[in-house]
Formats: structure tokens, sequence, C-alpha cells
């Protein structure tokens, strides 16, 4: 049989085509094993360079560090970054699954001792000033001590050989005049991270991803030290979008410690008591035309003023919180009013859904700034309704009052005058039902100021909580303060 030319030319095209395609196939499984086979090799030197299997048979680790770590926008001005001193001390028992959390945290506003214990089955936190705990249902494996391992460069070259861990060679380049080979990394369910490994030492030299929104996130490691036969990083660079947030004072690894009196649980120990469960959204009515709307730790006041609304605090949803109150009254009435308490960053995304539904914002001068890089396009000064020391809003429905605390130079203290509700955020949050809250000095301070207006109190509500203070439960809270020092056995707190 005699083909055609048109037919011969065809066939011959087909052939060429599935010729370069299986040729082509062939040379990319080729180049797939040899990516293997050098992503293996760069995770053999990292585990070597880091211990070997002095790091991967260890039963224990336990990893001491002293931070200090810097948050723009979270100080007492919005020109001063917050300062937040914390130790920590990392357990982990990696026969028995299980992980110990000691911290010491010291702010400008409270000093906090807990222990961060999940036993393998449970978790639990020691409140050590208090005496107190909390069972804590958060709290697993993976999650106790989460954001100490992410930190620890030895604990990220011990994660490169479990199967959880996906790897994916990423090409070399220079850092700090040293050539790197860089891998994506992906432990378990974390988020993915690019790893740059020292060519020449196996060392890592810094973990960084990018974020979506915050820019690029980074931990660099260096001035490397070896103890137990293990190699770690004495001093760690935490920056976001190349801001520096977090630096290590000091650091430290020991392995195959003693680990079972950590895991023991303290019998003088009492609970704290049963919390809320504010997973979904709760609408509490707390008096004639005043709500108090959220879930999660994020809650709003709304205050219905006759023609119009005036709201306050929350981190976001404030659309979704004013619908639920107004399908719930069968009210359509305009946000009119969104007051701002204070500047720190996890207060403002509120202020600009509020300024989306039309409202304008209450702050005072020293604010105004941080809240329009927010608004962004919004940021036009007929926003804005600037408070100076004091103003009445609604018909006097509304009372703000411009006080000083430890927690913001500038704060709005809100007060409903017909009701004898104060809402404020920030200054004595608790999730428990009915136990008295955790009084830190912010707390006493805050006290003093709401006593010096001599306002009628009767109730005070949270940005952070569906909890109806009393009064009179606030009070009996605040005299029960001691200024606290470091318990006796405790050396994490030692040096304050």
């Amino acid at each position: 049989m005699k083909l055609s030319t048109t037919k011969k030319v065809s066939i011959l095209c087909f052939w060429l085509v599935t010729t370069v395609i299986s040729t082509s196939s062939v040379a990319t499984e080729l180049s797939d094993k040899k990516i293997k086979i050098l992503e293996q090799s760069i995770v053999n030197k990292v585990i070597q360079a880091y211990g070997g299997n002095q790091l991967l048979s260890a039963k224990s680790i336990v990893i001491s560090e002293h931070n200090k770590y810097f948050s723009s926008g979270q100080g007492a001005s919005p020109d001063q970054p917050g300062v937040f001193n914390i130790s920590e001390v990392l357990t982990i028992d990696f026969v028995g699954k299980r992980k110990s959390v000691l911290s010491w945290r010291v702010s400008r506003t409270s000093k906090d001792l807990d222990k961060f214990v999940y036993d393998g089955k449970n978790g639990r936190i020691y409140d050590i000033l208090n005496n107190k705990y909390s069972e804590e249902t958060w709290l697993n494996f993976a999650t106790t001590g989460s954001s100490i391992v992410r930190k620890s460069d030895t604990m990220i070259a011990r994660s490169l050989s479990s199967s959880e861990t996906k790897l994916r060679y990423q090409g070399q380049s220079w850092y700090l005049g040293a050539l790197h080979q860089q891998l994506n990394v992906k432990i378990g369910s974390a988020k993915e991270y690019t790893l740059y490994v020292n060519k020449s030492s196996g060392l890592i030299s810094k973990m960084s991803r990018q974020h979506p929104s915050a820019g690029e996130i980074s931990y660099a490691f260096s001035n490397y030290a070896q103890s137990s036969g293990v190699t770690f990083s004495r001093d760690m660079l935490y920056t976001v979008a190349g801001k520096t947030q977090g630096v290590s004072v000091s650091r430290n690894i020991e392995l195959n410690v003693a680990v079972d009196e950590i895991f023991s649980k303290p019998a003088e120990y009492s609970t704290w008591g049963e919390v809320f469960d504010s997973s979904e959204l709760r609408l509490n009515k707390v008096a004639e035309n005043v709500y108090h709307v959220g879930k999660g730790r994020s809650f709003t006041l709304f205050v219905d003023t006759g023609e119009y609304f005036i709201a306050a605090g929350g981190h976001n949803g404030i659309a979704e919180r004013f619908k639920a109150i107004k399908d719930a009254e069968k009210i359509d009435k305009p946000l009119k009013y969104m007051i701002s308490t204070h500047h720190h960053n996890e207060h403002l995304p509120a202020l600009k859904e509020a300024v989306a539904l039309g409202a304008k914002i209450i702050t005072v001068k020293e604010h105004q700034q941080a809240i329009q890089k927010t608004l962004a396009n919004n940021s036009a000064n007929d926003v804005f309704t600037l408070v100076n020391e004091q103003a009445s809003f609604g018909d006097g429905a509304v009372e703000i009052y411009d006080i000083a605390t430890m927690h913001a130079d500038n704060y709005l203290l809100i007060y409903l005058p017909k009701v004898n509700v104060i809402f404020a955020e920030d200054h004595f949050e608790t999730q428990l039902k009915t136990a008295m809250p955790r009084v830190h000095k912010d707390m006493v301070i805050f006290s003093d100021k709401v006593d010096a207006l001599k306002l009628d109190v009767q109730l005070l509500l949270d940005g952070h909580s569906p909890r109806q203070l009393l009064m009179q439960e606030f009070t009996e809270a605040i005299n029960t303060y001691q200024n606290r020092t470091c318990p006796k056995g405790y050396s994490i707190c030692a040096r304050g």
C-alpha cells in the first residue's frame, strides 16, 4: 500500500513529536532524580553539622532562650515600640511525646510566670505566681512551644529527617559573602519556609518566607556553639520587612535530660474556673439600647442613641456584628461614629471597616496619623472627630475621657451614664465566667484613673471577652493585687 505525501509527512511529524516528548520525559526524570539526590545530600550535611546521630537519637532536649522583642505600634505612644523580655525553657520528651514550656514574660504593664504543659494526652497552663491552673484543649504536641521550635536552627535541622517534612531544592545564592544552598521546607502543617544552608559548613544561616501583607519574615542564625554534642546558634535575629522584631540575649541546649519531674502535676494548684466558649458570635443586650457583640477575643460595644449608633472596640468583623443587631432588633439605623480607644495595631482594622460603613472615627490628635496609615485611601481629615480631654455624644448617651494608663499615654475611656457602664480594652480582660480576673499593675493604675473621674460605675465591659464584670467584682480583684517577685527555685526570673 502506497502512502500519500501528506500522510507520510503526518506520520513523520507524529514520530518526531513522540520522540521529543519521550526524550524530554527521560531527561526530566533524570533531572528530578539528581535533584532528589542533591536534596538528600544537603539534608545529610546539615544533620551532620548539627550533631548527626547524637541529635537524631536524643530521647529528650531542653532549649533555653532569653529574647527581647520590639513591636511597632504596641508602645504607650505611636512613636514608641512595645518592648518585651521573654525567657523560655522548652523541654521535649521525644519518647513520650510530651512538651513543657516554662515562660517568664516581662512587659511595661505586667509580669507573668507560667508553665505550659502537654503530658501526651491533655494540656494545662500553670500560673505559678497565683498557684492556679487552667485546662487548655489547644495545647498538643505540635502547638506547645511551637514558636521556640521555629526559632531553633537545631530543631529545624532535626526536622529535615522527618517523613512529614517536604523539601524542594531552589538553587544557590550568596549570603553574607558565603555560597548557600536554598531549600524550600514545609514541616507538617506549618508554613513553607526557605532555608539558607551554608554550602561549606552545612549550618543554617537563615530561614525566611514571604507574608502576603507583612513582607519577608526572617530568622537569621549566627555565632554557633556546641553543647551535649550538638550545634546551636547563640544568636538569633527575627525581622519582619527588614525591621528588627526580636533579638536573642542568651540561648542554650541540653540533650537527654531527665524529664519525668518536669511533667508531674503540682498538688497545691487549684483551677482558675470555668471559661467562656466564644467560638460562635455572641450578641448580649446589656441594657436598653446597649449591645456587646463578638466572638473569640474580639468584642464590640454598640450604643443606639436614637437616630444612629456609636460603636467601639474589637479587632474586625464590625459589619457582621452590626448586622446581627439590626436583624435581631429589626431596625435600620446608620453607624455614625466608631470610637478608637487607643492606637495599637490589632485594633486598627476595625476602624477601616467602620469607615466603609460610613462612620467617622473618634480619636485623639496623637493617634490620627497611625490610624490614617491603616485607612489608606480613606484617610481624609473629615473622617476624624478629635477628642480633647473629654467629650459627649448622642445627647449624652456616650461620654469619653482621655486618660493616661500604663497601656497607652492617651486612652479613650467610654462611659455610658444612663446605664452606669464602662467599656474598655486591654485593662481587665478575663475569659472566666465567674471567678476573679488575674490582676496586674496596669489594672490597678486603670482603676485609680477611673476613681479620679468620680463616675457612677456599676458594670464593666471588655473588648476581649463577653464577661460583664460587676464593679464590686472589679474592686475585689483590685484589692488582691500584690507586687509579686520571682519565687524561690525559679532561676528563669531571678534577674527580674
